[in-house]
């Protein structure tokens, strides 16, 4: 670890060491031109340096600190008024510009959409905005969690160890069933498990316009619970001017990826369409650990002053060969990149060549959004989203009963006589089809004149859902009667879910600098599925479990100075329990609902030359579901709920600009997760039944005690950059009994960079953008995931652990042309 540190600080001092010129700040103020009021809130930004940027205060003042000499271009925008731009030429002394003022939209952007589900510097709780220049820089084909894993608190996985395929990220130590995911407002969550599979959306980022991660409860949104974070995305906003785009990568592991998109710009002041066909494929650093992902993205806007049409689609495909085994760690020192799937345990050499997943995801989105007054606004958005797939696997030694098949079958013994076969090897499919539909809504109101209220928003959603689980043989070595490949050997009852909730939400100012935020959501949530009922024998039958969640927040902002505010809030949040948790669950030991206490209280700076945060955050939990150390027939692990459990921690975040182009922009949690009063089982198999293990306190799993993340950037020449970025997480471990052996080890990764953007007006090109990333500079021999299971046998525990090894150094380079 220390010669880590050492070789992170002689490439930082390397970059300081380059020589300097002086610079200096520039100061404004931002207006309404039809009122004259302040505006706050707003974004002010270079378009060449989107890492100089803050936003306006109360006042509608702004400072941007320690801007280069020479020539940029100064761009300020705001929900419900048109976006302006102005040269600037950097000075090594103080600038003071003359009022800006901005104009009312004559165009309604779907950004004064997306507004209604986002925290701002007035809701007091703890949140970053990623742009679309952040996303753009890091966009080499990774999945989308790899493109935030220089946000606070995160830590990202990948199955196939190269950040394509199979990915997920973990805030605060909480997975993704527990990180709201919303898209334009409309829920991503999967209704039945409350994940998100990123890779259903390959290539996502090329389209989005921004990405606010929202750090704890937040404030009220639509779909699952927010139980560690939410993550809301808006995609591409209205752009006017046509463009088109051509963007290409490729490096190591066969990893590649194709863009192309194009934008008609207004037409006729009104209308836009915008498109884009994205490719990603990779070998994966993991044996077999191959992807095939597909995606296409087709927007039609019509706007004008008052009124928003928007038709989207978004549909993503994706074939990976199955890597979500892991390896297990006897071999982690032997052979890291082998790959068990395919091979059912060891069972069947070499491994079946079709071990694949397979899924379709479409979303279709209706955006209806209309001015009803010159401060009040109503948004609708009728959505449907439609996934469809199956994972195929060989399975060895299956017995007839399971699949329908007729036996026993008798086999012509050596000598003489028969051998009785009651088994066959098979290939099974096991699908499940979905549909999510129904319609968000959120009524807006922005007082236009200076007054108590600020800001007040109703919202909330009606979201209905339809789930197929069924599975199906497409060969048996033997047997009669086998089931015809398109007739489930084995299918329940369609699992239903209606889930609706409203809210809402409101900021008013106290005094000119203490601001009050209230925010109360009604949730309810009916679930019919077919789960273990209790009766004799096991049986399970079709059941609707119903719930009511009534979750407020509240919380106080004070504006010490000029961009320098602090906060405070507490926040409600309550979840339902998964598919899992009822289906693999005895009746008996029904999950309960999960209810969480969120307190963040905080400190930032969004102006001058050092801008940086300071956020204590405490979440207390009851009856949260953590792991029991039991996995069901697929490997997934089974829950349980523990009374009393918490999370608490310090995130500290800065962004500052030293010497001359020089970009530093840290991130540190340092937090501390336990359980109390928590029993671990294990399943007994010399006596029968399970056998407890009590803990006092313990930590819960894969939550990290600290992480940290950094980028530095320093532009060499102009247009030509040069950055490292790094990420460390602690031990985590992997259940819930703070055993080492049973652990990820800490890791520290880093990332080399290097980015020549070129604006060669004169060969017809907006900008030609050349770059290349070098993952893992360092080498390090890390995992980033894992799990672990045991059971009693023979007088003893025996435990086994499986990891997901990732790729040590490897590259990937892009061209992007864009016109």
């Amino acid at each position: 670890m220390l010669k880590t540190v050492l070789l992170a600080g002689t490439a930082l001092l390397a970059l300081v060491a380059a020589p300097a010129r002086a610079q200096g700040s520039v100061a404004g103020q931002l207006t309404d031109a039809a009122t004259g009021a302040a505006l706050p809130g707003a974004t002010v930004v270079l378009t060449d340096r989107p890492t100089i940027g803050t936003v306006t205060d109360a006042n509608g003042r702004f400072v941007l600190p320690a801007v280069p000499a020479g020539a940029h271009t100064l761009q300020v925008r705001f929900v419900g008024f048109e976006s302006i731009s102005q040269l600037l030429q950097g000075q090594p002394e103080a600038q003071q510009l003359a009022p800006l003022a901005l104009r009312t939209a004559r165009n309604l952007t779907p950004e004064a959409v997306v507004t209604a589900t986002r925290a701002n510097e007035r809701t007091a709780t703890t949140y970053q905005n990623v742009s679309r220049e952040q996303l753009q820089a890091r966009n080499f084909g990774q999945d989308l969690p790899y493109l935030l894993d220089q946000t606070p608190s995160v830590v990202t996985t990948s199955d196939a160890g190269t950040g394509v395929g199979y990915t997920a990220l973990r805030i605060r130590g909480t997975d993704g069933t527990r990180i709201n995911v919303t898209l334009n407002g409309v829920p991503v969550n999967e209704a039945e498990s409350h994940g998100v599979f990123f890779v259903d959306l390959p290539d996502l980022a090329s389209s989005i316009q921004s990405i606010q991660v929202q750090r704890g409860a937040g404030p009220s949104t639509n779909g699952a619970g927010a139980f560690g974070a939410s993550l809301n995305v808006e995609t591409l906003g209205l752009r006017p001017k046509p463009y088109a785009e051509i963007n290409n990568s490729a490096g190591s592991f066969g990893t590649w990826k194709t863009t192309v998109a194009a934008g008609t710009g207004l037409l006729n002041n009104y209308f836009t369409l915008d498109a884009r066909a994205s490719r990603v494929q990779s070998e994966g650093y993991i044996d077999r650990g191959w992807s095939r992902l597909k995606s296409l993205y087709l927007a039609g806007t019509y706007s004008d002053e008052k009124t928003l049409l928007r038709a989207l689609v978004i549909t993503g495909y994706e074939t990976t060969y199955q890597a979500w085994y892991g390896l297990a760690d006897s071999l982690l020192t032997k052979n890291r990149r082998y790959n068990e799937a395919g091979t059912d345990y060891g069972q069947h050499l070499p491994a079946y060549k079709n071990q694949t997943d397979n899924y379709q995801q479409d979303y279709y989105q209706f955006l209806i959004s209309r001015q009803l007054a010159p401060s009040l606004n109503l948004s609708v958005t009728p959505f449907w989203t439609r996934g469809g797939g199956y994972y195929e696997e060989y399975k060895a030694n299956q017995n007839f009963a399971m699949y329908g098949i007729s036996g026993p079958v008798y086999q012509p013994r050596a000598g003489g006589g028969f051998d009785t076969l009651t088994t066959t090897d098979v290939i099974r499919r096991r699908w499940l089809k979905t549909d999510l539909y129904g319609a968000t809504y959120a009524l807006q109101l922005r007082p236009t004149a200076g007054g108590f209220l600020t800001e007040a928003t109703l919202g909330g959603a009606v979201v209905g859902y339809r789930g197929q689980h069924y599975d199906e043989l497409t060969w048996a070595q033997r047997g009669t009667n086998i089931p015809e490949t398109g007739t489930p050997y084995y299918s329940e009852p369609n699992a239903h879910k209606l889930d609706v909730n409203t809210y809402l939400r409101a900021t008013v100012a106290l005094s000119e600098k203490l601001a009050a935020f209230g925010d109360v959501q009604f949730r309810h949530v009916a679930y019919e599925l077919f789960a273990p009922d209790g009766s004799p024998g096991g049986g399970k039958s079709q059941q609707t479990i119903n719930f009511n969640f009534l979750n407020p927040k509240g919380g106080l902002t004070y504006q010490v100075k000029d961009g320098l505010a602090a906060y405070a809030s507490y926040a409600l949040a309550q979840r339902e329990p998964t598919r899992t948790d009822y289906t693999d669950t005895p009746a008996a030991r029904r999950p309960t609902a999960e209810k969480l206490h969120n307190v963040e209280v905080g400190l930032r700076r969004t102006t001058g030359p050092f801008q940086w945060s300071a956020n204590y955050y405490l979440m207390l939990y009851r009856d949260q579901l953590v792991l029991s150390g039991h996995l069901d027939d697929v490997g997934n692990p089974i829950h349980t709920n523990v009374r009393d459990s918490y999370r608490t921690g310090i995130e500290l975040q800065a962004t500052t600009v030293l010497w001359n182009k020089l970009t530093i922009s840290p991130t540190a949690t340092i937090s501390r997760n336990k359980i109390n009063n928590y029993t671990d089982y294990l399943a007994d198999y010399d006596n029968g039944g399970e056998r407890g293990t009590e803990f006092k306190q313990t930590d819960i799993s894969f939550s990290p005690a600290l992480t940290f993340a950094y980028t530095v950037e320093y532009e060499l020449l102009p247009g030509l950059r040069l950055a490292t970025l790094a990420r460390y997480a602690s031990r985590q471990y992997l259940d819930n009994t703070a055993t080492a052996s049973r652990s990820i080890p800490a890791y520290y990764v880093q990332d080399v960079r290097a980015r020549y953007l070129w604006h060669p007006a004169k060969l017809g090109f907006r900008e030609i953008e050349l770059a290349a990333v070098l993952n893992n500079v360092l080498g390090a021999t890390y995992v980033n995931n894992g799990y672990t299971y045991g059971y009693l046998s023979g007088g003893r525990a025996q435990y086994f652990s499986y990891y997901y090894p990732q790729a040590r150094q490897h590259f990937l380079a892009s061209v992007n042309l864009r016109w």
